[in-house]
């Protein structure tokens, strides 16, 4: 009996550090799409100065 209460006791530790990672690993994923949309919008912006300059030149 004692042999499978450790089975659950490690399995519930491993339990919580994979919740813990995965709340980690979202973040991450959330923080990069910010960060993309961020780029995709400045290129955007860059990419209409670059076209309005080029046809003033």
């Amino acid at each position: 009996m004692k042999v499978i209460e450790n089975r659950a006791l490690k399995d519930e530790e491993k339990m919580k550090l994979q919740e813990i990672q995965l709340k980690e690993a979202k973040h991450i994923a959330e923080e990069a799409d910010r960060k993309y949309e961020e780029v995709a919008r400045k290129l955007v912006i860059i990419e209409g100065d670059l076209e309005h300059y080029s046809h003033n030149s």
